[in-house]
């Protein structure tokens, strides 16, 4: 009889529910699930957590815990971690099956009803505008955590960043960390910014990510002592966003594909603005109709080579040659057409080079001097062979084809993966035959990821391209990087003429300008007060930026020029100096005069002892070293030298200089007897 009262109980619900109509039943089951709803989040805050986080799991997200086992699995212990997004606390909640006391910076933790969910969630909330005894009480309270057993978890940066830059620390885990020793535990939010939920341009922004689901990365590093202090724990979670940034390699897409998925998603978006002839626009659906054909017609002149050669200045024909000859998978390399010959000619023999792409119009003022058995192919030569049909078929294809049925199946660009050549860049060496620079389709999609992280380009920046194509920083930077994200370039030849760099810039109002120190003070010298005011971003890399014409560039143009630093071997972009932001009322500093800026998301940088290699502590001088998904593959032909360039996955670039407490990095000299004029070598 015990037994059935459960089913009899059931069956009387059910007849009443029945009895009391569809709309009625409707109503009282929706309560229902409401109340326990309510329930569980009153009672079970993080099974509603885990709950919520396994819906966005499979829509929006997919989380990757890599290291969870570095959590003890009892006991006290302290996770580090740097911020990137609101919602970054959820994600750290849901990666582990123990309860995470989370320790949250908010103004506005005074309000009640926001206070009461906090306290439901086992939050401890710091009101960073009650003054320091709120922060001190705050701080005590995730000590007592600690002294019970629990596992706290502490965002060390003071808010969210605008980026993935790993922000300089406060020193407040120090401080929960004294009455209670714990081991602490680094943990790094990897590949969360540009997805939703993010902080840009001073604001709070929902950002809907450009893939589904979205790969998020929390890596759990190994546990440090008590003792450890904040420049070594974000030291430890750049590290850890290093190897993240590393181990997605696999899964990055090259970036050609990535254009032509830009390209078929927005064929009518501006690309190429074509200076040579009357400003011509090109869109981005002509631009991959035009290197697909271009592509069609090289295929049967190249055959089996590998290696193509290009002798085009920083132009709209340049960028097509290296578009069509990586949608055939062929391996471009831009040369030097300011080295000597015999440079030239060393280049063209390292890499086996049978064809060279150029135009007429240039190797009239730019001679071109190789051997009989190098071929010469000339760009404008193929326009006979366009066709109308060949126009039609590809407009068609583009307009009418999703992007992963052109990049896959039409184009055929599955084949091409992340470890394929990209490029070989010849350093412009002191002495002897230049090194080829190999740089794999893996490295261009690691380093333009992180150059888009840190200068945040997107479809409403036109660049000014005045590089050439031969320097990484021109390969990079002003050809790859604007295709990822549908901003649109304008290109010049010559970036000597300071005079019509800046009547362009002025012209067609672009934002974001790459250059030299060299080739800004020529502009300084010969361009107008009002050239540069569409700028929103103008970063110097290739040498040192000198603080004098920092500051007589900003009086006169009304624009601060910010140093970054790189060099070929990492793809080239390692570190760089960003505007200052305000998030939340917090001032963030991303720009720091005399240095050359933290390292970009995705990069670690160390200082190390020139004779042992032993880390070095913040302000003292050693050795720079630089890892990251930018290392290069190595030197062409030369395994020694890659082997004494890159020591564990560390590339060590020559450099001496240190570190400083926020973990910005001054350069102070450097080991190699040659300096850089213009980004060129020069003994």
């Amino acid at each position: 009889m015990a037994e059935a009262l459960p089913a009899l109980g059931g069956h009387l619900v059910a007849e009443v529910l029945l009895g009391l109509g569809p709309g009625w039943t409707l109503l009282i089951l929706v309560v229902l699930l409401v109340g326990a709803f309510g329930g569980l989040a009153v009672f079970r805050p993080y099974g509603v957590v885990r709950a919520l986080f396994r819906v966005l799991g499979h829509t929006v997200y997919r989380l990757e815990v890599h290291g969870a086992g570095n959590v003890p699995a009892q006991g006290p212990a302290l996770l580090v971690c740097n911020q990137v997004s609101y919602l970054d606390a959820l994600l750290l909640t849901a990666s582990q099956r123990r309860r995470i006391r989370l320790v949250l910076w908010s103004p506005r933790a005074r309000v009640p009803v926001l206070r009461l969910l906090l306290r439901m969630a086992g939050v401890i909330a710091v009101d960073s505008s009650g003054g320091p005894r709120a922060v001190v009480q705050a701080l005590r309270l995730a000590s007592d955590a600690l002294s019970q057993g629990e596992v706290v978890s502490i965002f060390a940066q003071p808010g969210v960043a605008g980026s993935d830059f790993v922000l300089p620390f406060h020193r407040g885990f120090e401080q929960i960390l004294k009455p209670c020793p714990a081991p602490v535990v680094p943990v790094s939010l990897d590949h969360v910014w540009g997805s939703i939920f993010n902080y840009r341009e001073g604001r709070f922004q929902w950002r809907w990510p450009q893939r589904l689901p979205y790969s998020v990365v929390l890596a759990f590093g190994e546990p440090l002592p008590a003792t450890v202090t904040a420049v070594e724990a974000r030291q430890a979670i750049q590290k850890l966003s290093a190897d993240c940034a590393r181990a997605r390699h696999p899964r990055r897409r090259p970036v050609h594909r990535q254009f032509v998925r830009m390209a078929a998603r927005h064929p009518f978006r501006s690309c190429f603005i074509d200076t040579n002839n009357q400003g011509k626009l090109y869109r981005y659906g002509e631009v991959l109709a035009g290197a697909w054909i271009f592509s069609w017609l090289l295929r049967p002149l190249l055959a089996d080579e590998a290696m193509v050669g290009i002798w085009m200045p920083s132009s709209v024909g340049g960028a097509f040659a290296n578009l069509a000859l990586s949608l055939l998978g062929k391996t471009p390399v831009n040369l030097n057409y300011t080295s000597a010959p015999a440079v030239v000619q060393s280049a063209v023999r390292q890499c086996g080079i049978r064809h060279v792409l150029t135009a007429r119009p240039f190797t009239s003022k730019v001679p071109l001097q190789l051997g009989p058995e190098v071929e010469i192919i000339y760009l404008e030569d193929f326009r006979k062979d366009v066709t109308t049909w060949k126009k039609l078929r590809a407009i068609l294809a583009i307009l009418l084809l999703p992007g992963f049925l052109l990049d896959r199946w039409v184009l055929g660009l599955g084949k091409h993966g992340p470890d394929d050549l990209a490029t070989v860049i010849f350093s412009s060496g002191s002495t002897g035959d230049p090194k080829g620079i190999m740089l794999t389709q893996g490295n261009l999609a690691a380093n333009t990821e992180s150059v888009i992280q840190a200068i945040d380009p997107g479809p409403r920046d036109r660049l000014l391209g005045v590089l050439p194509f031969f320097h990484s920083f021109g390969f990079t930077v002003t050809l790859w990087v604007p295709l990822q994200v549908g901003a649109s370039l304008v290109y010049y030849p010559d970036p000597r003429n300071a005079k019509e760099i800046g009547e362009l810039c002025r012209k067609y109002r672009c934002t974001i300008y790459l250059t030299t120190p060299t080739f800004l003070r020529f502009c300084l010298r010969k361009c107008e007060p009002g050239d540069f005011s569409s700028l929103r971003v103008l970063i110097c890399g290739a040498e040192k930026l000198p603080l004098p014409l920092t500051q007589e560039f900003q009086d006169k143009f009304g624009i601060r020029p910010l140093e970054g630093y790189g060099c070929t071997e990492l793809s080239p972009v390692a570190a760089a100096n960003v505007p200052d932001w305000d998030e939340a009322g917090v001032r963030h500093v991303g720009n720091k005069p005399g240095t050359i800026g933290q390292p970009i998301p995705g990069v670690a940088a160390r200082v190390v002892d020139p004779e042992t290699f032993q880390p070095l502590p913040p302000g003292q001088d050693g050795i720079l070293l630089i890892t990251g998904g930018n290392v290069m593959k190595g030197y062409l032909g030369r395994p020694e030298a890659t082997g004494d360039a890159i020591r564990d996955g560390w590339y060590v670039t020559g450099d001496i200089a240190h570190l400083d407490e926020d973990g910005f990095i001054v350069i102070t000299d450097r080991l190699a007897r040659f300096s850089k004029i213009g980004g060129e070598m020069v003994p």
